[in-house]
This record gives structure tokens, C-alpha cells and sequence, in this order.
């Protein structure tokens, strides 16, 4: 089931291999992994590099290692953190999970929102100083460049909103989907190359007005909540219907 690992930190292979496999249901809740010895053979390592990896299992809320007896997989919807947002993108055969991009993107709609109204009630001068200065750089046309401006744009809203909550959701969304990947910038693009929306966001947050910067905040993410649900990864499956 599992590879021999090389060349690299070896829990941190194994760690990868068995978090992929939880992750993309090859495991299943409540099924029991195999024996540290088991596993070390298997992977063809030492048995420290094995606990090693079965520990970050368990930080991770993916695992429940029992002394003594067998360690079992955990149900992550009901253990996991907002740390497995950077890992499940990359299950399976390297394809987003069904409603992974959705719930990015809805969380995303949610934090950047009330973040946005924080930032027009607290944010002080040196950080509306630097969004003027984002929303105002000339990119030109360039894609990459204007997906660049944008990350900058809402670093510093994020900052200015003064939550330490909204900055780790923040951060782990980031990590969960990477700005300048392909499926980022297709679902990023609208809002990426709206720049009088940016400005809108900007001017609001710069006239101190939580509702108006709630409102330009909410009209440019809701863009990439829409591409989401026309995203095959992204589309909510429908509800199956009752018996009888």
C-alpha cells in the first residue's frame, strides 16, 4: 500500500503518505493502523521515524494513538483544524476534493467581509497609507502581477483588521491554496483584475465607513464563491432524497 521513502526527511514522507491516505479515504474512520514494527517494515525505516510520523498523525486530529493498543484513524470533519485546509487540495490524484474550493472560497467571503468593516474602524494611518499605495501601483494587464497586488491588497486589510483569529484563518487559506497556482488564478481572476472594485474597498476603508467597506469587500469575493460552485470541485453534491 505504501512506498519505501528517500531522499528526503523520512517522517516527514511517511507522515505525507499516511495523512494522503486518511485524507482521500483510503482509510476509513475507525480503521486500525498497522503495528509501528509493521509500518517500519513496510516504509522500510527505523521505528522512531514511524512514531515520529503516527505523533504529527495525531497533532494533526487524524489519528488516535492508544499505548498499548492499536492507533486508529479519527474522523478529521469532526477532529480535524483549519491546518488540513493546506493539505486537502493535494489529496488523491493531486485534484481538489469535492467542496474544498467551495468551502475556501465561503470562509474566504466570510473572514474577508467583517475583516474588511474592522479595517475601516481600526485600521491606523500607516496601514490606509499602504493600501492607497497597493490600490493605486499600475500593473498593466499582467495576470500574475495583478494577482500579486490583489494578495497585497487584502494582507493589509487582514492587518489593519487587528483580529489575530482572522489572521490564522487568513494564513491557512493562504497555505491551503497557493495565490499563484493555476486553479488560484482561475478562481481569483475577476476579482484580481477588478481594480475599480479595489479601489471602491480602499476608498471605503479610507473614509472610516464599516458598512460600505462590508459591502466592497463582499462584492468582490463573492466572485470566486460564484466560480467555485461552477468549479467541478466546488459544486455542492445534491441531497439524496428519502426513502419512501
Amino acid at each position: 500500500m505504501f512506498r519505501p521513502v528517500a531522499n528526503r526527511p523520512v517522517s516527514e514522507a511517511i507522515f505525507d503518505q499516511l495523512r494522503d491516505a486518511i485524507l482521500g479515504g483510503a482509510m476509513a474512520p475507525g480503521d486500525p493502523l498497522a503495528s509501528e514494527r509493521a509500518l517500519s517494515e513496510e516504509f522500510a525505516v527505523n521505528r522512531h521515524a514511524v512514531r515520529e510520523a503516527l505523533k504529527r498523525l495525531q497533532q494533526a486530529g487524524l489519528v488516535q494513538v492508544a499505548h498499548g493498543g492499536a492507533t486508529r484513524v479519527l474522523d478529521w470533519h469532526a477532529t480535524g483544524g483549519l491546518d488540513l485546509l493546506a493539505q486537502l487540495p493535494v489529496t488523491g490524484r493531486g485534484r481538489p476534493e469535492a467542496g474544498v474550493l467551495r468551502s475556501i472560497a465561503e470562509l474566504r467571503l466570510c473572514v474577508g467581509t467583517d475583516a474588511a468593516r474592522r479595517c475601516a474602524e481600526r485600521a491606523p494611518m500607516p496601514v490606509l497609507e499602504r493600501l492607497r499605495a497597493v490600490a493605486a501601483r499600475d500593473v498593466g494587464d499582467d495576470d500574475a502581477a495583478l494577482h500579486l497586488r490583489y494578495a497585497e491588497l487584502w494582507d493589509a486589510i487582514i492587518d489593519g483588521a487587528d483580529n489575530l483569529a482572522y489572521r490564522l484563518a487568513y494564513n491557512s487559506l493562504l497555505s491551503g491554496l497557493d495565490p499563484q497556482a493555476p486553479l488560484a488564478l482561475e478562481l481569483f481572476a475577476g476579482e484580481a483584475r477588478d481594480t475599480a472594485g479595489q479601489t471602491a474597498l480602499v476608498d471605503a476603508i479610507g473614509a472610516h465607513d464599516p458598512q460600505a467597506a462590508g459591502l466592497a469587500a463582499s462584492a468582490l469575493l463573492t466572485r470566486a464563491v460564484a466560480v467555485a460552485l461552477g468549479h467541478p470541485a466546488g459544486r455542492p453534491r445534491p441531497r439524496q432524497r428519502a426513502n419512501g
